[in-house]
Formats: structure tokens, sequence, C-alpha cells
């Protein structure tokens, strides 16, 4: 029998209007509960306590999809992929179902979900069961990007200047919109390395953009022998 273990996130996501849930490998079991338990709170119990979260990005990094299917009297409990590849399965076939179900929960709804796959080995993409606003991508992911598209995105900018000498200088850059003011939580769950990241990307955001951004909190749980 295995009884534990025990505890929960130091932030309460419901406080912030952007969460990022940041999971590598098995870390997933953490991030999971957290974002079914926000959607939950903010779609089936219509923000009853006040809950102020409405964008959310949820962020995955395996290795690979997996070799092997379960063993064949479980594998009836999955029936909806039936229509895979069964050797390209394997990790995310655990996962897909509950994921899928919580990304139809949000559909049209008030929260802004969106599910990112990381794979850092050359495998099928395809083999990725249907879920709403994911995307896969077969490479390492950079939190702190992660981190600043959610916050704010990048415009435009062009500037024109005569310098002395009568030349024009014309110059086009890109410049950071505020984003969301609504503060930002960031939880991490994985190896001390992706938790390290995690932690470096809250950094680097410095204290002034954290306070343009309505504060900024993090939780990490990391995964260690």
């Amino acid at each position: 029998m295995i009884d534990g273990p025990y505890g929960g996130s130091s932030v309460d996501l419901g406080q912030y209007e952007s969460v990022l849930l940041v999971a590598g490998g098995s870390g997933i079991t953490f991030t999971l509960g957290l974002l079914d338990d926000i959607i939950g709170r903010c779609v089936k119990l219509r923000r009853r306590g006040g809950e102020r979260t409405r964008r959310i990005e949820f962020a995955w990094c395996i290795r690979s999809f997996g070799e092997r299917l379960p063993r064949p009297s479980l594998t009836g409990t999955l029936h909806r992929f039936s229509h895979l590849s069964p050797c390209a399965l394997g990790n995310i076939y655990w996962i897909a179902p509950m994921l899928i179900d919580i990304a139809n929960t949000a559909v049209n709804s008030s929260i802004d979900l969106h599910i990112s796959i990381f794979v850092t080995c050359l495998c099928n993409p395809e083999a990725v069961p249907l879920i709403p606003n994911c995307d896969v991508t077969i490479t390492k992911p950079s939190i702190y990007g992660l981190l600043q598209d959610l916050t704010g995105s990048r415009s435009a900018s062009s500037s024109v200047s005569v310098e002395e000498d009568g030349k024009v200088d014309y110059r086009v850059g890109w410049v950071e919109t505020s984003g969301h003011a609504g503060g930002v939580a960031v939880c991490a769950s994985g190896p001390t390395s992706l938790t390290r990241e995690a932690q470096n990307a809250v950094a680097r955001l410095g204290v002034l953009r954290g306070i343009e951004l309505g504060g900024v909190a993090i939780h990490v749980e990391q995964f260690t022998l």
C-alpha cells in the first residue's frame, strides 16, 4: 500500500489573473491537479470564491511519447484512442483523457486555456490525441519565453531621426506591451533543472516589471531521489 505524498501549492491560483503551469515528465501529476482545481472553481463553480484567473498556459515537457501500451486488461478504459498507433503512445496515453476533459470544460468559458506539449526527441506528434487549444513541439521550451508570452506581447515600433550630417536614421524595433496587471502565478514541478529555470525566469522579470504585472508568485515542486 502506498500512502501520500501530502501537501499542496503555497500559491492560490485564483488570486492571479494569469497562471503559468510547467511540468517535467511525471511532474505533471502536480500541475494537472492544480489545473483541474482552478478550472473547476472558475467554470463549474462560477467563481464563487472571487477567483480572478483569466488566462492559463499549461506546459508539459517530456522526453518521448513512450513505446508501450498499458497491459491489455486496462486498454478498454481508454478505447477512445484506439485509432492511434500503439507504439507511438505511452506517457501521454494516461494523461490525455483528463487533459481533454479539462480543455473541453474551458472552451467557450471565461478562461483562456492553452496547452503546450514539448517533446525532446524525434517522435511522431500526430500520435497525440486531439486536445483543444493544444500545440505539440519537438523542442525544449524556454520557461522565460513562456512567461514573456503570458505576461505581455511584443509589437513593432519605428522611429525616424535626422542626424547632424543630414542623414536620416530610420529604426525598427520591438517594444513590450504592458500585458496583464492582475498578477501572475507560476507553478513548476519536475527535476531540479526545470524548477531552477522557473525560479530564474521569474527573477529575470525584475521588481519593476513584477509591480507592473500586479505581483508575481512562484511555487516549485522538485522530483529528486
